[in-house]
Formats: structure tokens, sequence, C-alpha cells
């Protein structure tokens, strides 16, 4: 099967929707593969425990999430490489990101285990529910080398322009996840610990798959065991582009634990609630998802080739594309949430506290997409830095100001939904002045059509 995609040549929205849509279909399949942890522990293991695994999201996203800087730019960088056919970068990029993710995974395995109680009790986890949490987050945190090599794996794959054989995977390691849920967390009854140990073994599958395509690209710049090996340059290369993407998502992280915390202190039902929603939240955001890291994948592959015609007309395309279908699946969360909730709960007074946050956060969800295509964008050229400033800034920093200052005033768990909107939206005004005022990128874009003018 030969999956990839031109990005540098043919029909920019063609090329584009081919490449998009697999990453769209592996996010979906992700969510997916995510609520079926949560819907089977919610049926067969109880409140509490619903409670434990949803509590546990944002920790892990904050031990992970810096690490998977390291999948984001090894990803951008690829693209790069790949585009300009500079196959020499390639054979080093892909052995120094392997080594490294090896390297991270390791140390957030021992952080992870050693130190989750104490993150758990900092976040104000409840007693009743923190002895689960803290199981799942030992058997989830054990895992954590397979987690990145299948992360740093699937980006460069998708930065060579094929995103349908890291569908293809994570396809296979979702129905594997699926039925070890089923058996142990249904059959076996093992609780929390069942649903962690399914999505391990899952993520495994998923690795094995992707390593054994890392060795058979071209055989130009494929993976060798003989050859992994730091390579100096290389390596602080990979980190000046990694480091500000793994601090951005760790911006996001960071405030998703406070917000988090100041929802544990409302108790273990709205924590529940909180936790149903947000599985179906994470359907809403997927096209956004999707179309930010095809459009890193796509300006990195142009900028590489040193096409900025492409560039600027990709960029328009997606952001058109990331307003409709973002608009049209927030319309769809707000009909259709109430069945929706109720696969993951039937508790009323947790389903009316994921309807409440619906109507704070679905609305308001295209918002997001400008920011994240335009976000993407900048990264694809190399540029990671300012998009790490601006999400500290309107995303951390924001919402460390409104829930230590408004909630202390209303103590109201409507001011905790509400604080994500207000991000969004200050988010995307910052990006876009950023991009379309001061950015590299669009400097070159315009510098590429003076030239072309006078040619």
């Amino acid at each position: 099967m030969r999956g990839e995609v031109s990005l540098t040549q043919g029909p920019i929205a063609r090329s584009l929707v081919l490449f998009s849509v697999p990453i769209l279909l592996s996010n979906l399949f992700q969510q997916l593969y995510n609520a079926v942890d949560t819907a089977v522990v919610g049926r067969f293991a109880g409140e509490t425990a619903l409670a434990a695994v949803g509590s546990t999201g944002s920790l892990i996203n904050l031990l992970i999430g810096f690490f998977m800087g390291l999948a984001a730019g090894a990803g951008i960088l690829f693209a790069m490489f790949y585009g300009a056919r500079d196959h020499e970068k390639l054979k080093k990029l892909i052995h120094c990101s392997l080594l490294l993710s090896v390297g991270a995974g390791l140390f957030i395995t021992v952080i992870g285990i050693v130190f989750c109680r104490r993150m758990l009790l900092w976040m104000n986890t409840p007693q009743e529910v923190l002895p689960l949490a803290r199981q799942y987050l030992q058997v989830y945190f054990a895992g954590t080398v397979i987690n990145m090599l299948y992360n740093v794996g699937a980006g460069m794959i998708r930065a060579e322009g094929d995103s349908r054989r890291p569908l293809i995977y994570l396809v296979v390691g979702g129905v594997t996840n699926l039925v070890l849920d089923v058996l142990f967390v249904a059959v076996f009854r093992w609780g929390v610990v069942g649903a962690a140990l399914a999505t391990v073994l899952a993520q495994t599958v998923s690795a094995v798959l992707t390593l054994m395509r890392l060795f058979r690209l071209d055989a130009r710049y494929r993976l060798h065991l003989r050859e992994l090996r730091f390579d100096r340059a290389m390596c602080a290369q990979l980190v000046r582009v990694s480091v500000p993407c793994g601090l951005q998502s760790s911006m996001f992280s960071i405030s998703n634990l406070l917000v988090q915390a100041k929802i544990n202190s409302f108790g273990a039902i709205a924590m529940a609630g909180v936790a149903a929603y947000s599985r179906i939240d994470g359907f809403l955001y997927m096209p956004m998802m999707a179309l930010s890291m095809a459009i890193t994948t796509y300006v990195g592959q142009n900028v590489g080739a040193e096409r900025y015609d492409r560039v600027s007309r990709g960029v328009k395309i997606c952001a058109g594309l990331g307003l409709a279908m973002s608009a049209s699946l927030g319309m769809l969360v707000a009909v259709f949430c109430r069945p929706l909730v109720g696969l993951f709960t039937t508790n009323a007074d947790a389903e009316a506290y994921a309807h409440q946050m619906m109507w704070f956060l679905a609305p308001w969800a295209w918002t997001f997409s400008v920011s994240d295509v335009l976000g993407g964008a900048i990264r694809g050229s190399g540029e990671t830095v300012p998009v790490t400033v601006i999400s500290a800034l309107c995303i951390c920093v924001f919402r460390v100001i409104w829930l230590s200052v408004i909630l202390h005033v209303v103590h109201d768990i409507r001011v905790v939904f509400f604080c994500y909107p207000s991000s969004w939206v200050l988010s995307t005004l910052c990006t876009t002045l950023y991009y379309f005022r001061r950015s590299k990128l669009r400097k070159a874009i315009l510098t590429a059509r003076r030239e072309k003018a006078t040619a």
C-alpha cells in the first residue's frame, strides 16, 4: 500500500483533504478508544471508578505532554527535510528521535509512578477517589516508553505525507483496547487497573506496527538498529524545535490541571459529570486537531521545497474547513448531548453537570479552529517559540488569574466552565494578529510574492 500524499504538488484542497481525513479518523478513533475506557469503567466499575479515570487525564497530559513536543518537533523537521529532499538529515533525525523518546519515556515512568499520589493530593482529589486514581496512573505510566515510541514514529510517518498507515495502526490498537477493556473490566472485574492495562497493551500493538514501518521506509533514510546513535548537531536542532512545542503542550496541561483541581473541589459527582462530557467534548476538537497537524506538515514540506505560493493558499483553505466543521459539530453536540452523556453515566446529578458544561463550551468551539490552524502553520515553518508564548499567556496565565480571582469571589462551577471559551477567544485574537503582523512565515510569503511579481 502506498499511502503518501503529495503536499508540494497538485491541487491544494484535494491534497489537504486526502491528507487530513486519515488524521481526523485517527483522532476520532483515539477519542472512541478513550471513550470506551470511560464507558466500560462507568458502566461496570461504578461512579467512583469513573471519577478516578476522568480525573487523571490532566495529570497524564502534564507529564507526557512536554515530551510529546519531541514527537511534534521531529515531525516538523522531518517535513522540512523531506520537502528539501535532504535524505542524510532524515536518517539522522529518525535515529536521534527514537533514542530521545526512549530516554524521555523512562524518565516519565519513574516520575509518574513515584510521585502520582502526591500530585493527586495536590489536585484536591477526594479521598474516596484517590486509591483508584493512583492505581490507574501507576499502570498507565508503566507503558510510557511504548506511548512515546508510537507517537514519535507516527509523527514522522505522517510528515512523509502518509497519514493512512498511522490510522490503520491506531485502528488495530483501538480494537485491541475494546476487546481487552471488556475482558479485563466487564468480565474479570479488574476495575481501573484493567482499563489502564488494556490501554497499555493496545498502545504496544500500535507501537510495534509503527516501528515495523520505520524499518521499511525509503532505503536512503529508513531505521537501522545498528545506526542508532546520537548526532550532536541534529539533537540540538531537534531540541530547539521540540522544547517550545513541549512547553506549549504543558501550558494547556497545566491550565487543565488547575481547572481539574477546581472541579475536584465540587465533589465526586461533579467530577464524574465533567469526565462524561469531556469524552464527548473531545470529538468537537478533532477537526481542529486534524487540520492543525495537516497544515503543520503541509507548511513544513512546502517551506522545505520553497513553495510559498502554496503555503498561503493552503492556510486559507485549512482555516475555512476548520471553521465550517467545528461550527457544525458544535451544533450536533448541543442537539444530541443528553443521549450521548447517558452512554457514560446514569446518575442524574452527574448528567446535570455534563449538560451544564456543554452549554458553556460547545457554542464556542469554532473560535479555537482559527488559532489551531494559524498556530500549526507558524510551527510548520520552524517558528515554534511565539506560539508557545501566546499559549502561555492566553491559556495558562489567563486561566490561573481567572480561577484565582473570580472563583474566589463566586464559588460556582459555571465560573470554572466559562474560563475555557474566554481563553480560547483571547488566544485566537493574539495568534491571528501575530500571524499577519509579525510571523516570519507571513513575511516569507509576501517576499516570495514580490519577487514573483518583479521577475
